[in-house]
């Protein structure tokens, strides 16, 4: 049955020593030819090892061909990728449900960090006099489950959940209202425990530079270093003589109670503009999008409009048309930028469709790369296509490199008609991830206890759970989930991770306290006592991550330590990366993992009926259900030399023949070649692990080892190749020697990977590998 472990069996006639396990039989299979063994990526060899080519033909449905072999982005390449998608609220048709509003906030459950994240759907239609009716729904474990939500009422809005410092949450309403002093005023929610429970009041907005005839609050709340407030919204007003539509910053200077007019971000240039969304930038500026303000809601001519500010917000800049990435629209509705803490910076906004695009350096100045999240639409005319999604979405931040975004399946009301009413709120995971390969897992080896971080630091309480050692390795970016020195001693003495075992560390990326002036020296031991060169970070105020990279250094301890006259005052967030190492933890989930090379069905995984191997989360699964080609994978090695030792995990949930490992390298001509190809196979009975050595004719045994590891239970393998042969060990007990190389080398590459001796060898097989580590032998 599906997920229950695979018994093997000597074949008829075999010992059950020979390491060939029974194999079901298929009903139908198509003739094995050599076109067929070369199209399939495998080697003349292995169909030798079928006796040959079949001559005979069995009548069965025409079979597709095997998909062409592909390659994973460059390991230094930054990725943006839309991964999994589920529905958290569909009900039947008829039932409204539109343009979610989300919020994230940190939280510790069961001492792990994780996010809290709620979600608001508007139920009303979308005309003016409609009465508010919210739909909210809440999920206690980063946004895996969504439950029903009663803790805000259904006639509030939700806009701009922010979480301030001190710990408080404010939330304000979309519309605001007149006061009865003839002043407007807005409905604001407050928060002391992350938004469990709520407290009501009215916020008053004082017409401090320009009278508006109508307001509402868009977007986003930011708090600046001295606690002022920040609050995004539009109206109509007339500004310097000049009336019509216009994006607004507001202040509050006493904790959210009353707003004044901060600035007008489109004042004084010909654009009019109405929806407004802005955050920071990696340089610390902030950055602002603004929906143009068209006469008639029909397909927008008018471009979004992007600004830029270097004064928090007091004026703004660069006001122009936003330039997207090749292929995406430059018009649109609801955009929300959002700074990851690893510096990618992320902008949504819809209709046409559901988009996110990123800035790679995090400033905001380019558009590098864009996803279509989602789309649907009911035909090609220009309004239709402008239909389906109402494109209204918003994004909140999961770890250090992904998010959670959220839209809509159709617009309540109009734009839905065609659909019969369906309407449904998604979510789906984006990835955003910075270049190279080698991340250590740090906080699920901390959440396993393998991995210590030792300091210092300001002692967790009830209202700040998060902030504590383990928030300075936990994937949040916020101000509070990071480890607080406590004082200037403490700072000086600093932040010390002990690892699970020693790394080749070439790559750190460090994020200080959020948005305090700070300078650090990062230092590496052996053993914890010993400290070598510092990597100074030089002073400067972060807002997210940025990186260094140098010579591996070999490291079991890291420590972070004050460097100058300015006070280190926290570590916000820290990664660590591994020369020659593929962990799998930075590459997006559902991808081909970066740096692979001639891949089929290979993707990387991290959620699923498989445990971590070494307290990491990530992996790359080989997926083979195809009876007409093995998945594969050729993983390079980065730095080729004249020996070469590969030590990876390997996990066979169905294994199936076996995997085949080939050895590769490169002979006197400078062609890449085979040097070495090997079966390693299990042996249900006698409770042990074989491994073969192909010889150009047939699969020679060269050696065993046991015991026998079922299905979703990982090995250590090490595979160490030199001039003479290939040594394999499992699990520390060496197996054996290659002795009958396939082709001579002066130069070991790499190694490629394949599911089973046979093509049609398959059902329910998944090979996974982990921590693929490259050295000299």
């Amino acid at each position: 049955m599906p997920g229950s472990p695979r018994r093997f069996s000597p074949p008829p006639g075999g010992s059950a020593g020979s390491g060939l396990p029974r194999r079901v039989r298929p009903r139908w299979r198509a003739p094995i030819t050599m076109a067929t063994v070369f199209a399939t990526g495998a080697a003349v060899g292995l169909l030798a090892a079928q006796g040959g080519g079949a001559t005979g033909t069995v009548a069965g449905p025409a079979m597709a061909a095997a998909p062409e072999l592909a390659n994973g982005k460059d390991p230094n390449a930054t990725v943006l990728s839309g991964g999994a998608q589920w529905w958290i609220w569909s009900p039947g048709p008829g039932e409204l449900g539109a343009n979610p509003q989300a919020f994230s906030f940190d939280q510790v459950v069961n001492g792990k960090s994780v996010k809290r994240v709620g979600v608001g759907i508007v139920r009303n239609e979308d005309t003016p006099d409609a009465s508010l009716a919210t739909k909210y729904l809440i999920s206690e474990n980063s946004g895996q489950i969504f439950n029903d939500y009663s803790g805000l009422p259904s006639n509030f809005s939700m806009v701009a959940p922010y979480r301030l410092r001190n710990g408080d949450v404010l939330s304000s309403n979309f519309v605001p209202t007149a006061n009865g002093d003839g002043t407007d005023g807005f409905a604001m929610f407050r928060s002391s425990d992350v938004g469990k429970t709520w407290t009501e009041y009215r916020a008053k907005i004082v017409e401090d530079k320009w009278q508006f005839g109508w307001y509402r609050i868009h977007r986003d709340m930011l708090e600046l270093d001295d606690g002022t407030l920040l609050l995004g919204a539009y109206g109509n007003g007339t500004v310097n003589g000049v009336r019509k539509g216009y994006s607004l910053i507001l202040q509050s200077t006493d904790g959210g109670k009353t707003w004044t007019q901060r600035s007008a971000v489109n004042g004084g240039t010909s654009y009019s503009t109405n929806e407004l969304g802005f955050g920071r930038t990696s340089d610390g500026k902030l950055v602002a999008l603004m929906r143009g303000d068209e006469p008639a809601p029909r397909p927008p001519a008018m471009p979004l409009t992007q600004a830029f500010s270097d004064d928090d917000g007091k004026t703004w800049r660069d006001v122009k048309p936003y330039v997207p990435p090749a292929g995406f629209p430059n018009n649109g509705i609801m955009p929300k930028p959002m700074l990851m803490p690893n510096g990618q910076l992320l902008l949504t906004y819809g209709r046409p469709d559901n988009n996110v695009v990123v800035s790679r350096d995090g400033t905001g100045r380019t558009w590098d790369e864009g996803n279509m999240l989602y789309s649907r639409y009911p035909g090609e005319d220009p309004l239709r296509r402008w239909m389906g999604s109402s494109g209204n979405m918003d994004i909140v931040q999961r770890t250090n490199s992904t998010a959670l975004a959220f839209g809509d399946r159709c617009h309540n009301v109009w734009m839905c008609r065609e659909y019969s009413h369906d309407n449904a709120v998604w979510a789906k995971v984006v990835d955003a991830k910075g270049p190279n390969i080698g991340k250590i897992d740090l906080i699920t080896k901390a959440n396993e206890g393998v991995v210590k971080v030792s300091g210092s630091v300001a002692a967790a309480d009830a209202r700040f759970p998060e902030q504590r050692l383990q928030g300075a390795i936990d994937g949040s970016g916020e101000y509070r989930a990071a480890a607080r020195f406590s004082d200037r001693a403490a700072a000086a003495r600093g932040l010390t991770v002990e690892l699970d075992k020693a790394y080749p560390i070439n790559r750190f990326g460090l994020m200080m306290g959020k948005g305090e002036p700070g300078a650090a020296k990062v230092q590496f031991s052996m053993d914890g006592k010993t400290w070598g060169r510092p990597v100074r970070t030089g002073m400067r105020t972060d807002y997210a991550m940025r990186y260094n990279d140098f010579a591996p250094q070999q490291a079991k301890f890291v420590r972070i330590t004050g460097d100058g006259t300015t006070p280190l005052t926290a570590v916000t967030e820290l990664e660590l990366y591994a020369a020659g190492t593929y962990t799998f933890e930075n590459d997006a989930v559902g991808s081909i993992p970066r740096g692979l090379k001639d891949t089929r069905y290979a993707l990387t995984a991290d959620v699923g009926n498989v445990p971590y191997y070494q307290h990491s989360k990530t992996r790359l699964a080989l997926q083979d259900n195809d009876q007409t080609a093995r998945a594969q994978a050729t993983i390079p090695n980065p730095t080729p030399g004249a020996t070469q030792q590969i030590s990876f995990g390997y996990e066979g949930w169905g294994y199936g023949s076996g995997a085949i490992w080939e050895i590769l390298g490169k002979d006197a001509s400078g062609k890449e070649v085979v040097a070495d190809r090997l079966l390693f196979a299990p042996v249900y009975n006698p409770n042990r692990h074989v491994v073969k050595q192909w010889d150009g004719a047939a699969w020679q045994v060269i050696g065993e080892a046991g015991p026998f590891v079922p299905n979703k239970g990982w090995m250590t393998i090490t595979l160490n190749s030199t001039g003479q042969g290939t040594t394999i060990t499992k699990d520390g007990t060496t197996m054996g020697t290659s002795s009958k190389r396939l082709a001579q080398v002066t130069q070991f590459t790499g190694l490629r990977v394949f599911t089973g001796e046979k093509p049609e060898d398959v059902g329910n097989m998944e090979h996974s590998y982990d921590d693929i580590t490259f050295g000299a032998s």
